[in-house]
């Protein structure tokens, strides 16, 4: 699936998390894009469309958030703490991997991650003006 959207309002992110969300559950996603770019918005959304109306937060602080939803188990990491691939290891990340789940990764692009895994998708956040965002899907 490679796709591009514009995004010019929370609105576009929730419907482009809701088109998308067939195609990527159960995958590995490398969610790319700086701080504020929309990375966890999306996550938001992506959690909501699988059907759970719980509060999503970004997991700088935890690492990792899990949500159990109608359509599976998402996991959510944010990596941008994280200082080496050691660090990875340490807390089972590699492991994780490994789980029946739709896998989201803010900062993947810190590490070397798709040496140790086969298929994944890559969805990038760039931020256009204060409100545009545009988002492609590899």
């Amino acid at each position: 699936m490679n796709s591009e959207y514009i995004l010019k309002c929370e609105e576009d992110t929730k419907n482009m998390a809701k088109d998308i969300a067939p195609f990527i559950k159960n995958n590995i996603i490398f969610l790319n894009g700086e701080i504020g770019a929309g990375k966890t918005t999306f996550t938001k959304y992506l959690v909501e469309s699988y059907g759970l109306k719980d509060e999503v937060c970004s997991p700088t602080f935890s690492i990792e958030n899990r949500y159990n939803t109608q359509n599976g188990l998402i996991i959510h990491f944010d990596l941008y703490r994280i200082k080496s691939e050691d660090e990875l290891d340490m807390i089972g990340f590699y492991d994780t991997l490994k789980e029946d789940a739709t896998i989201l990764i803010e900062w993947a692009d810190k590490f070397n991650i798709e040496k140790y895994i086969k298929n994944y998708k890559i969805i990038s956040f760039n931020i256009l003006d204060n409100d545009i965002r545009s988002v492609n899907i590899k």
